[in-house]
C-alpha cells in the first residue's frame, strides 16, 4: 500500500511537471529562432555594408581610369606626331601629371595611378617610387587582379588600354593603370574591425586570404577547408562551422569589383547569451518546484525507499561474495522482519563458505608440497653426478666441500616445519651453491645486489636454485667468454618484490624465447616438465594472479629469469 502511493506521488509530479517543460522547450525554440533570425539579418547587414564601403573605393579608382582613358591631352601624348611643338607637349605633360596627382589624392588610399605609353616608352605616375609599379601589366583590361612582386608584396592591378587588350602580347597606343597595395585593404578590414566586425577578412579560393592586422589567423586556416563556395556568387547563407575553439556563425559577401568575398565569423555562444540567461532562470525555478516536490514525498522516500535501498545493497554485497555483510538499525514495519531473515541468511552462507575454503586450504597445502618435492631428486642426481667425478679426479677437497653443501641442502629442504623459507635464506644457499662451481671451473663469476628490505620476506623453499642451476647448466655448458651471473632483488612502491637472475651467456632465439614463456604461462596442465615451470607454479599457487616466472634478454645479451610475486599485507 505504501508503495504504491509512493508511486502515485511520483507520477503525479511527472504529470504536473511535464507541461511547464514542455511549454517552455516549445517557447525557448521559438524565441532561439526568432533571436538566431534577427542576428542573422543584423550581421548580413553590417557585412553587406562594408562590402558597399570595399566596392566604392575600388569603383572610385574605376572612374579616375575612365577620366584619364577619355582626357583628351591623355591620348594626345600617345600620338608625338601631334605634338610637334616642344612647349605644346611640355604642357600637355604638365597637365596629364597634375590631373594624375591630383586624382590619387582624393582617395582614402593611397593607391598608384598611372599612365603607360608602350610606343614611346613613356610613363607617367602618381608615385616617384622605382617599385611603385610592377614590370608586367595585365594580360586583359576591365578586371581588378591580385598579384606579387619579387619581394613578396600583393597589390591588385587593373588596366584600360588603347585600342583595348583582350590577350597577352596586343599592342596598345596607352593604357591607364590603377594599383591598391594590400596594406591599404589590411588598414580597411582592421578599421571595420574596430567599427564593429569580429575579425573580417578576404577570402577567394585559391589564394592566400588578406587579414586585417590584428587577425587570428590560426583560427581562420582551420575554418577555410569548410567554407565550400562550389561556384556561388554574390551573398551566401551563413555556415555554420565547428574548431577547436568552439562553433562559430560565419558570413560571407562578394565584393564584385573583386570576385574576392569579405567574411566574418560570429561565436556562437555570443549569439545565444540572451536564450542562455533565460534557460538559467527557468531551471532555477524548476529547481525550486522539485526541491517543493522531494519535500512532499520524504516522508513515503524515508519509509519505503530508504529500507529497500540497504536491502538491495546487502544482497549486492552477498553477491560480490562478502558474506560479512549484515543489515543494521532495522526500520519500523514490515521491513523489520525481512531484515532479520536476511541477517540468518547471510550468516548460515558465511559457515557453508568458512568450510569450503578450509577444504581449499588443506588441498592447496597438499599441492604445495607435492611441487615441492618434485624439484630435489633432480639437484640430488645432479650433485651426486659432481661429486662422483670429482672423486674420480682425486679433488677432495672439492668433493668434501660438495658432500657438505650436500648435507646442508638437505638439511634446509628436509625440514618440514615450514614450507617457506626467507629471501637470505635462499640466498645463502645459492651463493654456497656457486661458490662450489666457481670453485671448479674458475670461469665466472657473480654479483648479488638485493634491497635490504626483501631480505626478510619469505619465499617457498628452493624457487630461486633451479633458476641458478638453469645458467649453470645451459648459459656456460659451451665455451663461451667469462661468465657473469647476477642476482638482484628489487622492492617496488605498489608493493610488488621482484627477484631475477641474469647471465652473459649465449641465450635463446627470440622464438624460443616466446616459446618457453608459453609454456609457463600454460596453468591449465597438470603436468610439471621442468623446474622452472614448477617454480612459476608453485608462486602463482601461493601469491595469487600476477605472481610467476618471467623470462626475457638480460643486458648483457643472454637471458634474464625473474620471480615476481605479490608481497602479503603483514610482511610489506
Amino acid at each position: 500500500m505504501k508503495s504504491s502511493i509512493f508511486t502515485n506521488m511520483v507520477i503525479a509530479l511527472l504529470l504536473l511537471l511535464t507541461p511547464i517543460i514542455a511549454l517552455y522547450a516549445y517557447s525557448n525554440h521559438t524565441s532561439s529562432s526568432v533571436l538566431t533570425e534577427e542576428l542573422v539579418k543584423a550581421k548580413r547587414t553590417q557585412v553587406e555594408t562594408f562590402v558597399g564601403q570595399l566596392g566604392q573605393l575600388f569603383a572610385q579608382y574605376d572612374s579616375y581610369q575612365k577620366m584619364l582613358y577619355e582626357s583628351t591631352e591623355v591620348r594626345n601624348l600617345a600620338y608625338p606626331d601631334l605634338l610637334s611643338d616642344d612647349l605644346l607637349r611640355y604642357r600637355t605633360l604638365k597637365t596629364v601629371s597634375e590631373e594624375i596627382y591630383r586624382l590619387a589624392g582624393y582617395g582614402a588610399w593611397k593607391g598608384i595611378i598611372a599612365v603607360v605609353y608602350p610606343k614611346t616608352g613613356m610613363i607617367i605616375k602618381s608615385s616617384s617610387s622605382l617599385d611603385a609599379l610592377p614590370s608586367a601589366f595585365p594580360d586583359k583590361d576591365g578586371f581588378w587582379s591580385y598579384q606579387t612582386n619579387s619581394q613578396g608584396a600583393a597589390y591588385f592591378i587593373e588596366s584600360i588600354s588603347s585600342p583595348a587588350k583582350n590577350a597577352k602580347g596586343d599592342e596598345t597606343d596607352l593604357t591607364v593603370i590603377a594599383k591598391v597595395d594590400e596594406g591599404e585593404i589590411k588598414s580597411d578590414l582592421s578599421e571595420m574591425k574596430a567599427n564593429g566586425l569580429e575579425d573580417p577578412f578576404l577570402y577567394k579560393p585559391g589564394f592566400t586570404p588578406i587579414y586585417n592586422y590584428t587577425a587570428n589567423q590560426a583560427l581562420i586556416r582551420e575554418m577555410l577547408p569548410g567554407m565550400k563556395l562550389d561556384g556561388a556568387e554574390g551573398n551566401l547563407e551563413p555556415l555554420l562551422l565547428r574548431t577547436s575553439e568552439g562553433d562559430f556563425q560565419v558570413h560571407m559577401e562578394m565584393v564584385q569589383p573583386l570576385g574576392w568575398y569579405l567574411v566574418d565569423y560570429v561565436p556562437i555562444g555570443t549569439i545565444m547569451a540572451p536564450i542562455h540567461r533565460n534557460q538559467t532562470m527557468f531551471y532555477a525555478i524548476s529547481g525550486m518546484m522539485l526541491f517543493m516536490a522531494c519535500i512532499l514525498g520524504f516522508i513515503l522516500y524515508r519509509s519505503i525507499r530508504i529500507p529497500f535501498r540497504k536491502l538491495m545493497q546487502g544482497m549486492n554485497f552477498i553477491e560480490k561474495g562478502i558474506y560479512t555483510s549484515r543489515m543494521k538499525d532495522p526500520p519500523k514495519g514490515e521491513f523489520r522482519y525481512v531484515y532479520h531473515k536476511f541477517n540468518s541468511m547471510a550468516a548460515r552462507i558465511e559457515e557453508l563458505i568458512e568450510d569450503v575454503l578450509k577444504e581449499q586450504l588443506r588441498a592447496k597445502e597438499a599441492n604445495v608440497k607435492q611441487l615441492q618435492s618434485q624439484i630435489n631428486p633432480h639437484f640430488l642426481y645432479n650433485t651426486l653426478a659432481y661429486i662422483k667425478s670429482m672423486v674420480e679426479l682425486e679433488e677432495k677437497e672439492a668433493a668434501v666441500s660438495m658432500t657438505m653443501n650436500l648435507s646442508k641442502y638437505y638439511r634446509y629442504t628436509t625440514k618440514l616445519s615450514s614450507s617457506f623459507a626467507t629471501v637470505q635464506e635462499e640466498l645463502d644457499l645459492v651463493a654456497n651453491y656457486l661458490d662450489i662451481h666457481r670453485m671448479l671451473t674458475d670461469d665466472f663469476e657473480y654479483e648479488l645486489d638485493i634491497d635490504p628490505a626483501m631480505l626478510a620476506m619469505e619465499l617457498p623453499r628452493l624457487t630461486l636454485q633451479p633458476l641458478v642451476e638453469n645458467v649453470i647448466v645451459h648459459a656456460f655448458r659451451k665455451p663461451v667468454q667469462y661468465g657473469a651471473v647476477r642476482i638482484r632483488g628489487v622492492l617496488e612502491a605498489s608493493g610488488m618484490a621482484r627477484l631475477s637472475v641474469e647471465d652473459n651467456g649465449p641465450g635463446l632465439e627470440p622464438a624460443q624465447l616466446e616459446g618457453l614463456q608459453a609454456k609457463l604461462r600454460n596453468s591449465n596442465s597438470d603436468r610439471i616438465d621442468s623446474g622452472l615451470q614448477n617454480v612459476h607454479q608453485r608462486l602463482m599457487l601461493l601469491f595469487g594472479k600476477g605472481s610467476g616466472l618471467s623470462v626475457g634478454v638480460s643486458e648483457w645479451g643472454g637471458l634474464c629469469a625473474e620471480l615476481i610475486w605479490q608481497v602479503p599485507d603483514n610482511e610489506s
